[in-house]
């Protein structure tokens, strides 16, 4: 089966995406939701990228995840599920090697994780996965909505910087990322593995609708129904809980995010864009996808941890989305140049090499 342009050119914007929200956490982890804001422009950069950014590429990446996944269960018919158990483990692996030594934040090993448990349970009824992707997304997040609410915790002190955190050396940071990534890992079971999963049967039923029985969304209810659906939702959430409670914000705003995701997926698999999404640099990032979110990470953290660590004491949100335009460049420019020599992303060599790898073990 061939590569399917559209998947890899939503991919490829979901990708390009990530370090709107992601930067702040690079530069402070353990408190960087938020950036201050001493002007109006900052405040409206805030409100913008809080509305349709955060949570948004995540849930596009994920839902996109569900279908890959599928697309590779029709390409490799009876072998299919020990090759791709083979893929998800080096992306396990990966990931591990990743959140120990660049950036606790990974999300790759959560992905595998999520995928393995997709691919226990693809070969259900629709009605089946249906029900297990509400029970996945609304129960761990509803239960901790609950919990933060009964709590009274406030978010006052959220985006705080941790004076303990400006600079690393290598060792310190060696440490900080150990001791985070153990804590996320042990997170993994209570919400955010849940989610992913069922973001990942979202995919999966896209798959099936599309695919199999050649269904589509009219542009009407993608445009005019499920994206203000998601818009409007999450200015509500923020103006009820943004303050106070930014936790409950966040976890809302994840719920609001799957009807844009399902909209501009739906739109791009039915309604092509006006050009060759196969000769698009986008389809190309979309490709090339591993190898530029690991980039993301290390340039991230060298910057914010080594080469310049008091960026992160008076960045505004303005900065930071001026460094996303910088980054959204780098990563266009190392793409033209991977599509101009006809390379592979680094980490996709290695990754096919350790896969082909696992695939002659098991054979």
């Amino acid at each position: 089966m061939q590569r399917v342009n559209s998947i890899d050119f939503l991919r490829g914007i979901a990708l390009l995406g990530l370090p709107l929200t992601n930067l702040m956490y690079m530069a402070n982890f353990t408190s960087g939701a938020m950036a201050p804001s001493s002007t109006w422009s900052d405040n409206l950069l805030t409100y913008l990228v809080d509305v349709f950014a955060h949570g948004k590429f995540r849930t596009i990446f994920s839902i996109l995840f569900g279908v890959s996944i599928c697309l590779l269960y029709e390409k490799y018919g009876a072998k299919s599920t020990k090759i791709i158990k083979n893929r998800l483990l080096v992306l396990g692996f990966l990931g591990c090697i990743h959140g120990f030594l660049v950036w606790p934040g990974d999300i790759l090993l959560n992905y595998a994780v999520s995928g393995l448990l997709v691919l226990a349970v693809i070969k259900l009824k629709s009605s089946t996965l249906i029900k297990l992707a509400i029970c996945a997304i609304f129960i761990p997040i509803f239960t901790l909505i609950l919990l933060i609410l009964q709590s009274g915790d406030t978010s006052t002190e959220q985006g705080l910087i941790n004076l303990n955190e400006i600079g690393f050396t290598a060792l310190g940071l060696l440490q900080f990322n150990i001791e985070n990534f153990f804590a996320m890992v042990a997170l993994l079971p209570t919400i955010t593995l849940w989610y992913i999963f069922g973001l990942m049967l979202i995919g999966v039923l896209i798959y099936r609708v599309y695919w199999m029985s050649k269904v589509h969304l009219s542009k009407f209810v993608c445009i005019f129904i499920l994206i203000p659906l998601s818009i409007f939702g999450s200015l509500i959430a923020r103006l009820s809980f943004a303050e106070q409670y930014r936790l409950v914000y966040e976890l809302l705003n994840w719920l609001c995010a799957i009807p844009f995701s399902i909209a501009l997926i739906c739109l791009v698999l039915k309604y092509k864009p006006p050009f060759d999404t196969s000769m698009s640099l986008l389809s190309y990032v979309g490709r090339n996808s591993l190898s530029l979110y690991l980039l993301q990470s290390l340039v991230g953290v060298v910057l914010f941890q080594f080469a310049f660590p008091t960026w992160k004491i008076y960045f505004t949100q303005t900065d930071y989305f001026l460094l996303f335009i910088g980054f959204t460049i780098l990563q266009l420019a190392v793409v033209w140049w991977f599509k101009c020599k006809s390379l592979r992303g680094p980490v996709e060599v290695v990754f096919a090499h350790c896969q082909n790898y696992l695939n002659r073990r098991e054979y």
